[in-house]
């Protein structure tokens, strides 16, 4: 401002700068609020997935439990001790988040419908909601909060070490600079930002849910595969034609390839050779034939012996019916996806595999090794022909129609998560990479860019992957702020990517 005598329109003008200023300080930018309710989205729909997940598992115990395996009904009690107690800290959860939600006006916007930013903005309902005064929560989330930690104790309960520590890190409820950790959470927080720390609770609480549900029933399977080891298990070809040769294979179940023992298959002594015995045979007799002998292997409580049988058919040459028909599969998905290199398998029943050759009507394919490799081209489908000659040299083919998808979308990822919390003085050494979650091809992104906004400050664009670039700007952070990475530029070979999720640094 001017030294000296000002006038009154001077003043005026002067009072309207600052006014403007204090605007700008306090009011949150649209693009970062939009950001906050992305990740609250994104949270949401991957709790939901990770409940129907550990659905799976509870319905494995409960299948188990009803065929009368008596050994599941122990497991059955713990599986729902746990769902009981992940169920009561959700549930305490979201009473607080409906409460918040509401009391700002608060409802996600539909397709089409405009943000209503106030609400995404509202401190005042956070601190009304959360706080009695500046470090006292309120009887409602000292009611959640116990119930969180309620769940955390009993999740700890009879962890390994490495849980220990990974549960510990999840729900570290520690004051942090002399703070409480509700105060360091949600004082002061945007509504979204105080509902997105909640979801995330949720989040949490459902994977640990899965941990130990899974453990629970991976522990009982093993302990079936202890006891029920060593049943023998013949394979041999259904039909052979008449002197052609062919393999049995004799061996144990889940067997060990140290076991010693011996077999016996129609009368002849058969050599064990790895925990197996691989017996060459040339087909004679037409019709059905039988296998049948015994296996006998070593027990700490002495020899133990096993009966075997089976049958197989042995056919002329020609075959008066002939195949019509053949099956076409997709190696890692019933789908293909445009960009990478999708492996292809098929074949057909009752023909020379030698001949075998397949063909697409859209994108190219390659032969690799036993297979082929498919390259998706425009559109969003193609029909993949497979064809071959059977002894008589007849050629038999058939067309199955596949789908064309793009890769799923990239997240944006810090440490191997979207989500992270880490000291003040970390947040400058960290590198913003980018990362397809549970896609079974191999994509690499090279992030070129973002933009980076921290508590009090406009957001920032910077080029290359480092934080580094911008530790001037994240100067000043302090325990409980949030610094938020979006607009993440990246570029991967034959792949464009419309929009990257952003990240969300917790600063401890």
């Amino acid at each position: 401002m001017a030294a000296g005598k000002q006038t009154p329109r001077q003043k005026m003008i002067n009072l309207m700068y600052l006014v403007f200023i204090a605007m700008l300080a306090m009011n949150v930018d649209r693009e970062v609020l939009r950001s906050f309710e992305g990740i609250n989205e994104s949270l949401q729909l991957s709790t939901k997935l990770t409940d129907e997940n550990n659905k799976t598992f509870y319905d494995q115990i409960e299948a188990k439990k009803a065929d009368g395996n008596e050994g599941y009904v122990e497991i059955a009690k713990k599986s729902d001790e746990v769902k009981k107690q992940a169920q009561t800290a959700i549930e305490a959860i979201e009473e607080v988040k409906n409460h918040l939600a509401t009391a700002a006006d608060y409802t996600p916007p539909s397709a089409g419908e405009e943000t209503n930013y106030n609400s995404l903005q509202n401190t005042d309902v956070v601190n009304k909601i959360f706080f009695v005064n500046d470090n006292t929560p309120t009887k409602a989330v000292e009611e959640m909060i116990a119930k969180v930690q309620d769940f955390t104790k009993f999740i700890l309960q009879g962890a390994n070490e490495k849980a220990k520590a990974r549960i510990d890190q999840l729900f570290d409820f520690s004051d942090k600079q002399n703070k409480p950790w509700i105060v360091n959470q949600f004082y002061d927080q945007p509504m979204i930002s105080a509902l997105t720390n909640l979801t995330r609770l949720q989040s949490n609480i459902r994977t640990e849910e899965g941990n130990r549900v899974r453990d629970l029933l991976a522990n009982k399977l093993e302990d079936e595969i202890e006891l029920k080891a060593f049943v023998p298990i013949v394979s041999a070809p259904k039909f052979v034609r008449a002197g052609e040769k062919f393999n049995v294979t004799i061996g144990f179940g889940a067997y060990d390839n140290s076991l010693k023992g011996s077999i016996t298959l129609n009368g002849r002594n058969i050599p064990l050779s790895g925990g197996k015995a691989v017996v060459n045979m040339v087909a004679s007799g037409i019709g059905k034939q039988r296998l049948s002998g015994n296996i006998s292997y070593q027990t700490p409580n002495g020899i133990k012996t096993e009966p075997f049988n089976e049958t197989y058919e042995v056919v002329q040459d020609v075959v008066k019916d002939l195949p019509t028909g053949g099956t076409v599969v997709a190696d890692k998905m019933n789908v293909v996806y445009r960009g990478v290199e999708n492996p292809m398998s098929g074949s057909v029943t009752g023909v020379d595999a030698s001949t075998i050759s397949m063909s697409t009507s859209n994108g190219s394919l390659t032969r690799a090794g036993k297979g082929w490799i498919y390259k998706a081209g425009p559109g969003t489908t193609t029909n993949f022909t497979i064809s071959g000659k059977t002894s008589s040299g007849k050629t038999v083919s058939t067309t199955v129609a596949f789908r064309i998808k793009n890769v799923p979308k990239a997240q944006g990822t810090i440490r191997g998560a979207n989500v992270v919390s880490m000291p003040a003085s970390s947040v400058p050494n960290q590198t913003v990479s980018a990362a397809i979650p549970d896609f079974e091809f191999p994509v690499t992104f090279n992030v070129t860019g973002f933009k980076l906004k921290r508590p009090g400050a406009a957001a920032r664009p910077y080029s290359g992957n480092s934080l580094r670039s911008a530790a001037d700007y994240l100067k000043g952070l302090k325990s409980g702020d949030q610094v938020l990475i979006f607009d993440i530029a990246a570029t991967a070979s034959g792949i464009s990517q419309q929009s990257i999720s952003p990240i969300l640094i917790n600063v401890q």
